[in-house]
């Protein structure tokens, strides 16, 4: 994954120039000649709002230049990443049916832990069939488009990183909010899904929207069968 211009999404060399510690100056882009990445001088604060409001430029800032700027090592975020994901996910179960676990909290110790265990089951379950269909949509976008080169591992990267909002189900572990609040969750973050697929994949909207819709709706029957 190289340096992207965030407007166009057209290669670049550079982001700045460096002329001495603390003065910089931002490169424009040789395609549109608009500045490559104006999220470089900005405070982190910015780039999570505009995350937010799903502009495309901010997940091109983050999945292309502030992990390229940083050398981060794609494969442990990754993998960290996923970690905090399938335990949201779980958080989420329990949100969505809490009396089913103080039931079983209520007759043994062995019950609970058994409980736990098939919640935590059928999410890792739900999410392999999730990341199934994603990959089988995904490599159909590439059979279309010959400059395709992301890999499993970029298109995991942007579907994990881009469902940041389920961090707010740990607020409602606390607090008491009504079940409807982890639905609005679960539109957002499928939302948030389909953007980070049209710029990881360059694909074309309604693609990303019918591919992040159709994995979300397959993880969902699953967990309610489960």
């Amino acid at each position: 994954m190289g340096l992207l211009c965030i407007n166009c999404g057209s290669p670049v060399n550079a982001l700045f120039i460096q002329y001495s510690p603390g003065n910089i100056s931002l490169t424009k882009c040789a395609k549109c000649k608009a500045v490559a990445d104006e999220y470089i001088e900005c405070e982190i604060m910015i780039l999570l709002i505009d995350l937010i409001l799903h502009k495309t430029k901010a997940f091109r800032h983050l999945f292309f230049n502030l992990l390229h700027l940083n050398k981060y090592g794609l494969q442990d975020l990754v993998w960290k990443a996923a970690i905090i994901f399938l335990l949201l996910d779980t958080c989420r179960q329990v949100v969505l049916n809490p009396s089913k676990l103080h039931s079983e909290l209520s007759r043994s110790d062995l019950s609970m832990w058994i409980a736990t265990g098939k919640i935590m089951a059928n999410t890792v379950l739900s999410n392999l069939l999730f990341f199934c269909i994603l990959f089988i949509m995904v490599n159909s976008f590439k059979s279309k488009k010959e400059n395709f080169e992301n890999s499993y591992m970029e298109v995991s990267m942007a579907i994990l990183f881009s469902s940041y909002f389920k961090i707010f189900i740990l607020a409602m572990m606390v607090w008491d909010f009504p079940s409807l609040t982890v639905y609005i969750t679960d539109i957002f973050v499928m939302s948030s899904n389909a953007v980070a697929l049209r710029v990881i994949t360059n694909s074309r909207m309604l693609e990303s929207i019918g591919t992040s819709f159709i994995c979300h709706l397959a993880k969902l029957l699953t967990q309610h069968m489960g």
